[in-house]
């Protein structure tokens, strides 16, 4: 098994390969730098999704024209973004899978409220690494951005990105492998 994620950051990378090697202890996994097709910042849930998929069908077409590939490969876009809700900001995250054959699994979660402080900057048109880097004062916004995350800062590390964004994979993984569920129940 091959899966190519749509990006370089390693949370994403490393989220991937600790959801799917639990199934397939000798998956492959490999970042490329895929671009979204979204705006830097999607702010809607539909935005986020289609960011996702956008990433998994690229990822999947890069790593394959890349790649002699012979058995299993998969492409898996994980996207951030945030969804207004009346006053209130929340983040939202979108996980999306794809094989060879266009076959689709998606899952969606980590929803948290987002701190007036960060939500009135990304409002003005920042984008959520970068609001929370200065908001708390890091001179680096890349370090929150592949690093923490503002989950970790807001939640001062009760909540690890790299766990939070593993489940969204592995839920999205599983929709994929379980795409069959009908036929393994008799309902088609």
């Amino acid at each position: 098994m091959h899966i190519f994620v749509g990006s370089t950051n390693p949370v994403k990378i490393n989220a991937t390969s600790n959801a799917a090697s639990e199934t397939w202890p000798e998956v492959v996994v490999r970042g490329l730098s895929i671009e979204s097709g979204v705006a830097e910042q999607p702010r809607s849930d539909q935005e986020t999704k289609q960011g996702a998929i956008n990433r998994a069908k690229a990822a999947l077409a890069l790593g394959l024209k890349e790649n002699n590939i012979k058995g299993e490969a998969l492409g898996l876009g994980l996207e951030g973004g945030i969804e207004d809700l009346g006053e209130e900001m929340w983040t939202t995250v979108w996980a999306a899978v794809i094989d060879r054959q266009g076959n689709l699994g998606l899952s969606a979660g980590s929803r948290f409220l987002v701190p007036v402080e960060i939500a009135d900057l990304i409002r003005a048109g920042g984008e959520m690494g970068p609001a929370t880097a200065q908001v708390v004062g890091e001179k680096n916004p890349t370090k929150i951005k592949k690093q923490q995350g503002m989950v970790g800062i807001v939640t001062e590390n009760f909540v690890d990105r790299t766990e939070e964004y593993q489940s969204i994979a592995k839920l999205a993984l599983g929709m994929w492998y379980g795409r069959d569920w009908r036929q393994s129940y008799g309902l088609i």
